[in-house]
């Protein structure tokens, strides 16, 4: 009894001065231990770099990384490709805590690709993604896209991506960079889509984006859509919105009686 007393005695002590050990130690265990890795969808298994700490993940288990240096390893239509797919799922991993944060991360990745994108892209792949992100959901991209696109030969399927997508913001800023690119391509016989997008917009849109519209209509009047005009005119509430359309319609009036 004696002696089995002793060993179990024994035994105790060498764990609790394990346990001591590991406490002690703790940090440099962990340090040492491999860091866990995963990389962004779509990107080649080289472009990994370690995963946040818990604390710093967005929920939602399975989230992937947002990580620039992660993606500057992968070609530009690549990364962008990946980025669109997370932010579309709400998989993409990014270091904020804020989900309108998070956003801004993923946009400035977007935007950064992009410009690798002008720089290593084909005028097809530009075109292309300058077509899609007419589409995504921000100004700042939507914005960089529409520039993008206005350096590029026009075509009517740009034309048509860019008028869809306009068709349904609230941004009056992003309508402000769009006139003149609208007006460069309408110089050049492009403009299908545009008197149905304007109407819309200034009829049933937001009120920012209405009142936008309803200021800077005129270079886009013409004598085959001023009676549709002056129709949404008399339909409008009174207010400053209506005021602002009656006055572009009487101006280009004036304009082609040579007043």
């Amino acid at each position: 009894m004696k002696t089995a007393f002793a060993v179990a005695a024994i035994a105790a002590l060498v764990a609790l001065a394990a346990g001591a050990w590991w406490f002690a130690h703790e940090d440099e265990a962990v340090a040492a231990a491999p860091a866990r890795v995963a990389a962004a969808p779509g990107l080649p298994a080289s472009a990994v770099l370690p995963v946040p700490p818990a604390s710093a993940a967005p929920a939602g288990e399975g989230a992937e990384p947002v990580i620039p240096a992660a993606l500057a390893a992968a070609p530009p239509a690549q990364a962008l490709r990946s980025l669109v797919q997370c932010h579309a799922a709400n998989t993409c991993r990014v270091t904020s805590q804020e989900g309108l944060d998070g956003h801004f991360e993923i946009v400035a990745a977007v935007r950064q690709q992009l410009d690798r994108l002008v720089a290593q892209g084909s005028p097809a792949e530009q075109a292309a993604w300058a077509r899609e992100l007419l589409a995504f959901p921000d100004g700042h991209v939507q914005a960089a896209a529409l520039a993008l696109a206005a350096r590029l030969p026009p075509s009517a399927e740009t034309v048509s991506a860019a008028v869809s997508a306009l068709g349904k913001t609230y941004d009056a800023v992003l309508l402000s960079q769009a006139y003149p690119v609208l007006k460069q391509w309408q110089q050049l016989g492009l403009s299908a889509g545009y008197d149905d997008m304007f109407l819309g917009l200034v009829h049933t849109g937001g009120w920012q984006a209405a009142q936008s519209v309803a200021e800077n209509i005129g270079p886009f009047l013409n004598a085959g859509n001023l009676a549709r005009f002056e129709q949404v005119a008399r339909e409008l509430q009174p207010g400053v919105r209506q005021q602002s359309l009656q006055r572009a319609l009487r101006d280009y009036r004036l304009q082609q009686q040579g007043g």
